[in-house]
């Protein structure tokens, strides 16, 4: 199993790589369609009077790129945002049992994404944005992109739970998690501490 799951995760990062690039282009290219919007509005105009429509659009597009892209690069590295106040209080055993309910939900939901969003292609390669012309294919077939290769990591980092290779909800090698937490306060450790006028790291 721990073959399998290094076997994936190799497939994972070669998968990140692209992803990574495209976000790093989007925000590149996205930051100078608004900047030059800002500077044509109260700057350029003074001057000169022409008109690019497209970067409000152009912007637009990427942002939303971003969204999906980043959101299953998050998801691999564990930076997605969560609310761990109940899974502190949990032992072991419950925490391993709500990941994997967490896990199930996910990949539900996920799945759902991806069906209803084929079904809906038919109708969005009739639409054609306003200004760039781009096919709806450009923007609907993103989604299932995103879903599929977060579903995929999702396989993935529960193959490395089952594993013992990481941590469920952390989403760290074990070794690394157990490092880190030494000196991450807990909600415990910092009542205890604030009841003797003490705030400090748990040293546990």
């Amino acid at each position: 199993m721990k073959k399998i799951y290094e076997f994936v995760n190799k497939i994972s990062d070669l998968i990140q790589k692209p992803f990574e690039a495209i976000s790093a282009f989007c925000i590149f290219t996205g930051m100078l369609a608004v900047f030059f919007q800002v500077i044509y509005r109260y700057i350029i105009v003074k001057f000169f009077s022409f008109s690019f429509p497209f970067t409000e659009e152009y912007a637009r597009y990427t942002i939303v790129w971003l969204t999906y892209i980043c959101a299953s690069i998050c998801l691999k590295e564990g930076s997605l945002v969560s609310l761990n106040l109940l899974y502190d209080r949990l032992p072991r055993i419950a925490k391993v049992i709500l990941y994997y309910i967490t896990r199930a939900m996910m990949a539900l939901f996920l799945g759902a994404i991806i069906k209803y969003c084929i079904i809906f292609i038919p109708n969005a390669a009739n639409f054609k944005s306003p200004i760039l012309g781009l096919s709806g294919l450009f923007l609907y077939t993103l989604p299932i992109l995103a879903s599929v290769f977060m579903l995929f990591e999702l396989i993935v980092e529960t193959l490395g739970v089952i594993c013992g290779v990481l941590e469920p909800f952390i989403g760290r090698a074990v070794d690394e998690y157990q490092d880190i937490d030494e000196f991450v306060p807990t909600i415990d450790s910092i009542a205890a501490e604030s009841k003797t006028g003490r705030i400090g790291v748990n040293k546990r």
